[in-house]
């Protein structure tokens, strides 16, 4: 049995999968640690989603400014020279066109894209995952660690420290949390780690294959999305 308050948080993702979604659900209060370093290449401005070709899956990328340069989270501007809303759009289209809930889901995707009109990476990833959060019944808050003072350090003290800001008892980390945690700083915080089990659903374009963005799901499921994403249980080491 978890004691409250429960913590749990991660970087911000663009288009997050479905286990970045199932640990948010697993917290009484979310933190979206936007006030760390930015690492491009990974899954923070960037996910994938299903195609009918090899090797059955594609990148939809947010182009950034000073890609090469070290950044804050909160400070990343996207390269709006780039015409990249109409190529996602368009591939999202091309994609999920023939999926069974695309008349549902894509005007809602596509206005969330239209109606963006600045140029942070932050606000954009904001607004998806406020619409993620919506669409799988997510009530957890979301808080962000740029807003809260207080907060520092890194590794388990930006942890520690992230608990002593909301009073948190207990906080989940990631399944590989385990690897890194320093387990003698946990005095007055229970750690215990997210045990994600991907679910399997019928999908477009043949044989399943796992890690998509949570829209894939939508496009596939529609509102029984929120039955198909499955509960996170968690391991205690």
């Amino acid at each position: 049995m978890l004691i409250s308050p429960i913590l749990t948080g991660h970087q911000p993702e663009f288009m997050p999968w479905l286990g970045y979604l199932s640990k948010a659900k697993m917290g009484d209060v979310y933190y979206m640690l936007d006030h760390i370093q930015f690492v491009k290449e990974v899954f923070q401005n960037r996910n994938k989603i299903r195609i009918k070709n090899k090797p059955g899956w594609q990148w939809l990328n947010v182009p950034i400014k000073n890609a090469k340069k070290i950044q804050i989270w909160h400070d990343v501007k996207i390269d709006n020279s780039q015409p990249w809303k109409r190529k996602h759009l368009n591939a999202i289209k091309m994609s999920y066109s023939k999926a069974p809930y695309f008349n549902e889901i894509f005007p809602e995707i596509e206005q969330l894209y239209m109606g963006f009109k600045g140029d942070k990476l932050i606000d954009f990833v904001k607004i998806i995952v406020k619409y993620a959060f919506k669409k799988f019944n997510i009530t957890t808050p979301i808080k962000y660690t740029s807003k809260i003072k207080g907060i520092k350090g890194k590794k388990s003290d930006l942890i520690i420290s992230m608990c002593e800001s909301c009073n948190a008892k207990t906080f989940i980390f990631g399944k590989f949390g385990n690897t890194y945690i320093e387990w003698d700083k946990f005095l007055n915080v229970k750690p215990v780690f997210q045990n994600f089990n991907h679910p399997i659903y019928s999908q477009i374009h043949g044989e399943f294959i796992p890690n998509m963005s949570f829209i894939d799901l939508l496009f596939n499921h529609g509102d029984n999305s929120k039955n198909i994403l499955t509960q996170s249980t968690y391991n205690y080491e």
